[in-house]
């Protein structure tokens, strides 16, 4: 079978009739509903927009039913919404769980013999076998998919369909297996191969999915090249999965992967095949990570992007904790299901019986027991658990995710340092988290929703505890680990973080019972902006605040546009400001000092969910070079520290005890005094130099192309004589410029266009003619109804980046329908709008003539780098197909990029006179 030894399957069967026996019963109960009526199968394809399955009064989060394809309930105000974006998303979830059922009715047949489980796992697939081909594969957000509307989903979706077609096979029904082998793994197995993800989490589903196909067809040289690819199975294992055993993208997506990996090599496992000796290791260690990282209340920090405050008391991850544990015995997993499982926590529904698959809905802690797991642990889970004790992860650095935990009793203190998490990465690198208990004084909100603006918040620097230099967030980067150790009750951490134009970051915390000491410091070639967000509810003791705006970088993803209310104070150099935080019953102290003079704001920004807003500080200084200490102290006495600041020095007295930190030659020292005795402790741990890791992006290399300026022709381009066209620099876009959705170049009905540019003093023209179908253009007045890009990259239209010695600039130009007029809309807060465009149609598309003005220069010699994407789409989709990239196509799609671009693909021209 493809997720079982055939030769486990009677011991599988007598845990089943022994100690898994209410697991069984509880999963058979919830699966009874459905034996007595015909599965109801969509005709719809799912739908994501931003009203579908929101309550249209106070936006929350529409009740899944299965039962109930058109009415919705709201769980906040009881309202019922029925309207058909509601029903599109409740299909999303559907899907999904119906596959599931398949599963699990077929499984329990093979456990229990009841045949009404074979008749009800028989009529889905033969239902779905029926209906697969006659969804749309169009109008898709992320990658081509029939039922869904990303790839992934459709991959989960398969899985479980292969998953319940075996396990039918396996209990003789063969004419079912081939019949889901011929109509729907096989077609959809070739769909989601088309769609390469990379090193994303939703790769290893795209992963897991074709594995499960190959193996239902028997296709074995398939399934040696997904294990082996450049993004297959062995390349996450060995690269996303990193040395200490967590998931690049941080700790949500790190569950989802997991879940994925463990389908993977649980096949390879079955089929005999051997993966390498160091991704089982790391996949092993990656059941642990969690608890490692996990806060005190025991939920998940909101790293990255991840959902805030997920509990792991929750039947899904304690069911990936056993699949763990019964594969290591890692006494760190064993104390976790302890946590897990001990008594205390609130009773309530658990959600299993409306689980969609393996994408589920993240619902708050419940009492939990075996009872609760999910169908693969009939199949894997140990029979019965040794003894368990729920004890509490110690401290941990760990370095191939970049990030140190310090746990002080019921206290938390955390400097995420590390791995940028790729695309689903925040600009945090330094980022400072403190938690005690369940009070989280300094937090992580994770991300929003993917289809909200307030999403470019959650992205931003501003919404963490982490520098900020120039206004703007942190491009992707990686920072560096300087120095490292733990000695008893004290610990320290050092690293730095090297931003763009040779700004360089460093962060130090010392961490002792009851107080830390937190030092930032930078160095710049020139005099930078430098700040530092506080995101703590705390009153400070400045008493000059006066109203000012909190002004900022003015990219939606530099954060300013969200801040509210803001307040500022002038604080002089060398003034200590104090903050006083009191909540849940607890209070925390804080002193905090800059070696120069500051400004101290204080704003609201949004919370968990955007609409609550959250106070938070900002220290703002200009400096070449200097610093930022603090020192902050919990514990429910609220004791107030007293601190000094020295130039070289900290000195903290607190509880009777008085603290003297400094630096020294091999790192760290901290001298203290308490009840008459002194102790010593030198914190070491430093690193060997290692070459900082650049930000990402950077320059064009390419050497660049020549264009005279010669003089800007008048008129159109499709009028110009052969001779004046010539001396035009022209390139020609077809299938090596196409970006697809769904549709290859040839299946879009081969989209071209030319691109010409000309140049004289004053202004670079370009010339463009689109021969594309039928295009369809976005009004001035179009909304985006389904996420939170701009209506007009949905739609036909130019974007046209342009960088030169003044400034770097981006523009989309979108023809009007009733004239000549092009509606410009700059792309980035701080794009002018000074461009001029006229556009006309043509019998198979439309052309269009831009003129950018250029600077006025003596020099000879004029860089300008540029780069166009002609969007094109038809009036019969809703999406935009595809587009045509002047500095080439390179095999990508379309999906996600709403109008950015990549500056660092510009391509560079020099005008000369």
């Amino acid at each position: 079978m493809l997720l079982l030894d055939d030769a486990r399957m009677p011991a599988r069967k007598a845990a089943v009739r022994g100690p898994l026996r209410p697991l069984y019963e509880s999963l058979t109960a919830e699966l009874a509903p459905l034996l007595d009526r015909e599965p109801y199968i969509p005709t719809a394809k799912a739908l994501l927009t931003r009203a579908g399955g929101r309550c249209e009064q106070d936006g929350a989060a529409l009740e899944f039913d299965p039962a109930s394809p058109h009415a919705h309930r709201c769980p906040a105000c009881g309202t019922v919404h029925r309207a058909e974006v509601h029903h599109r998303a409740w299909v999303t979830h559907y899907q999904l769980w119906l596959a599931e059922r398949a599963v699990q009715a077929a499984l329990f047949h093979l456990l229990g013999g009841d045949e009404r489980h074979a008749a009800l796992a028989r009529d889905i697939l033969g239902r779905y076998a029926e209906r697969y081909v006659h969804y749309p594969n169009r109008d898709n957000v992320l990658g081509p998919t029939r039922l869904f509307f990303s790839t992934y989903m459709e991959s989960v979706w398969l899985l479980q369909i292969c998953v319940a077609a075996d396990l039918m096979r396996a209990g003789g029904d063969h004419a079912t297996a081939e019949l889901v082998r011929d109509r729907i793994a096989e077609p959809s197995a070739m769909l989601i191969a088309a769609f390469d993800e990379g090193a994303s989490n939703r790769q290893v589903w795209n992963n897991a999915a074709r594995l499960a196909a190959a193996g239902l067809c028997g296709d074995e040289p398939a399934a040696d090249r997904i294990l082996t690819s450049p993004s297959g199975v062995e390349a996450h294992l060995q690269r996303a999965l990193l040395p200490d055993g967590t998931w690049y993208e941080g700790e949500n997506y790190h569950q989802f992967a997991l879940r994925g990996l463990w389908y993977a090599v649980t096949m390879c496992d079955a089929r005999g095949v051997a993966l390498g000796r160091e991704s089982i290791a790391r996949f092993e260690r990656a059941f642990r990570a969690p608890y490692v990282t996990a806060l005190p209340d025991f939920t998940l920090p909101a790293r990255k992007d991840s959902q805030y405050a997920v509990s792991l008391r929750q039947w899904r991850y304690a069911e990936l904790a056993e699949l763990g544990f019964a594969r290591t015995q890692d006494p760190v997993v064993g104390a976790a299901l302890g946590r897990t499982y001990e008594p205390g926590t609130e009773s309530r529904d658990t959600g299993r019986s409306r689980s969609t698959a393996d994408v589920e809905r993240n619902g708050p802690a419940c009492a939990l027991t075996r009872a609760d797991l999910g169908w693969r642990a009939l199949l894997h889970a140990l029979p019965e658990l040794p003894p368990l004790v729920a004890a509490r992860p110690a401290s941990a650095l760990l370095e191939g995710q970049g990030l140190a935990v310090f746990r002080r009793g019921d206290a938390y203190v955390a400097l995420d340092y590390g791995q940028s998490g790729g695309g689903h990465g925040h600009p945090d690198r330094l980022n400072l988290l403190l938690a005690e208990g369940s009070t989280r004084w300094l937090d992580d909100l994770g991300t929003g929703s993917y289809l909200e603006p307030s999403l470019h918040w959650y992205r931003s620097t501003l919404a963490h505890n982490a520098p900020i230099v120039d206004g703007r967030s942190q491009p992707p980067l990686e920072g560096t680990l300087v120095a490292h150790d733990e000695q008893d009750a004290w610990g320290w951490i050092e690293a730095r973080a090297d931003l763009p134009d040779g700004v360089v970051v460093t962060r130090t915390l010392v961490v002792a019972p009851d107080h830390l000491v937190d030092e930032l410091t930078w160095t710049a070639p020139r005099a930078v902006r430098v700040e530092l967000p506080w995101h703590l509810d705390a009153g400070a003791d400045a008493r000059d605040f006066v109203r000012a705006p909190l002004d900022g970088g003015e990219g939606p993803e530099d954060g300013f546009a969200f801040a509210r209310d803001a307040m500022r104070a002038s604080i002089p150099a060398g003034t200590i400001i104090r903050l006083a935080g009191r909540r849940d019953g607890r209070q925390l102290q804080a002193a905090m000092l800059a070696d120069c003079a500051a400004l101290l704001y204080r704003a609201m920004g949004p919370g968990q969910p955007a609409a609550d807003l959250r106070p938070f500080y900002l220290w703002r200084v200009e400096s070449e070079r200097g610093s930022m200490r603090s020192v902050l102290a919990w514990g429910g006495g609220g004791e107030i520290p007293n601190v000094n600041f020295e130039q070289n020095s900290t000195t903290v007295e607190l509880a009777g005890a008085r603290h003297a930190h400094s630096r020294d030659a091999t790192g760290w020292r901290v001298t203290s005094d308490a009840s008459g005795l002194r102790r010593t402790v030198r914190l070491g741990g430093r690193r060997p130099a290692r070459p900082p890791m650049p930000a990402q992006g950077g320059e064009a290399t390419s050497p660049p192309t020549v264009l005279r300026r010669a003089g800007v022709p008048g008129g159109w381009y499709s009028e110009l004589s052969g001779e004046r066209r010539a001396a035009l620099l022209a390139y020609d876009l077809s299938e090596h410029h196409y970006r697809r959705s769904e549709d290859t170049w040839g299946e879009a009905g081969a989209p071209r266009a030319t691109i010409a540019l000309a140049a004289d003093d004053r202004a670079l023209a370009i010339f463009l003619v689109a021969h594309a179908g039928d295009p369809r253009f976005a009004a001035s007045n179009a909304v985006n109804a389904r996420d939170n890009e701009h209506p007009d990259t949905m739609a036909a239209g130019v974007q046209l980046y342009l960088r030169d010695a003044v400034a770097t600039r981006a523009w989309m130009l979108i023809p009007q329908a009733d004239d000549s007029a092009v509606r410009i809309r700059p792309i980035g807060a701080d794009t002018q709008t000074n461009v001029q465009a006229r556009w006309r149609a043509l019998g198979d598309g439309y052309e269009m003539r831009i003129d950018v003005p250029l600077e006025a220069s003596n020099d000879r010699e004029y860089s300008v780098d540029l780069d166009v994407v002609v969007n094109e789409t038809t009036h019969d989709r809703e999406r935009r197909r595809g587009q045509l990239v002047l500095s080439g196509g390179r095999g990508e799609f379309v999906y996600l990029r709403g109008d950015r671009h990549d500056m660092a693909r510009l391509i560079p021209l020099v005008l000369v006179r």
